[in-house]
């Protein structure tokens, strides 16, 4: 990963974020069940024990692959 002191004109995306990056398949489904129910974002982090920019990216890669639609209150439930 390229590192801001080396791109000092440049802004490095979700640097120093922690974010998970892979979900098991029983985590999909049960995110899918709880976005489907409109369960907001914070408390599906916590039911799935992580923070809320990994669901929001975990949001963002599921609807761009059209496996979830938007819901009236998008990401608040």
């Amino acid at each position: 990963m390229a590192s801001a002191a080396r791109h000092e004109d440049a802004h490095v995306l979700l640097e120093g974020m922690v974010i998970k990056w892979y979900w098991s398949k029983d985590e999909i489904i049960e995110f899918r069940k709880l976005w489907r129910a409109g369960v907001d974002v914070e408390s599906i982090a916590e039911k799935l024990n992580t923070n809320s920019n990994s669901i929001a990216l975990l949001v963002m890669d599921q609807a761009m692959t059209d496996v979830i639609k938007p819901r009236p209150g998008g990401l608040f439930g």
